[in-house]
Parts: structure tokens; C-alpha cells; sequence
């Protein structure tokens, strides 16, 4: 249990070291820091970079994993418009986003 709560204390510090010297560089964090970049266009177009893939796809619902978690997307008629390995891009009514 001990090893685990270090190793994590680490990971935390490494972190904060790694968000500190991005803000004190003046560096774009969604890149250095692999944070998830959403592009809404009115509520027709959501485009997420950064993302580790889909882990629920219906026409209503999708659900992203990010390196933070998850996004939910709510709407109607989504489709999946674009997919590349660091971005993908959705169409329809979005009426809500959700970061779980």
C-alpha cells in the first residue's frame, strides 16, 4: 500500500512540475500536457483532439476516452463526420456535453 500512495505522490508532484513549467513558458497546455481540445461550431459540429478513441457510439450518445476521463456528448442525429489517430469530428444537434 505504501509503495503505491509514493509512487503516486510522485506522479502528482511530476505533474504539477510539468503544468507549472507549461504556464511559466507560456506553452499551449491542451499539447504539452495531452489535455483534450474540443472546437464547438454553434451546436452542430464538436471536433476533439487529443482523444484515446470512442467508447460509445449511438446517435444520440457518444462517449470519448480523454487522458482526463471521459466526454458524453448528447444530441441528436450524431454522426461520426472525420476520425484521425488525435482528432475526430462529429455532426448533428449536440445539446450537451459532459466531462465524467
Amino acid at each position: 500500500m505504501g509503495k503505491n500512495r509514493s509512487r503516486r505522490n510522485v506522479m502528482d508532484r511530476a505533474r504539477r512540475l510539468e503544468k507549472a513549467v507549461t504556464e511559466y513558458l507560456e506553452l499551449p497546455a491542451d499539447a504539452v500536457l495531452d489535455l483534450p481540445r474540443l472546437t464547438l461550431v454553434g451546436n452542430s459540429r464538436l471536433v476533439v483532439e487529443n482523444h484515446r478513441g470512442i467508447s460509445e457510439y449511438q446517435p444520440d450518445l457518444v462517449r470519448l476516452r480523454l487522458s482526463t476521463g471521459e466526454l458524453e456528448i448528447k444530441g441528436t442525429g450524431i454522426i461520426l463526420r472525420e476520425i484521425k489517430p488525435d482528432a475526430i469530428a462529429l455532426e448533428g444537434t449536440i445539446q450537451s456535453l459532459r466531462f465524467l
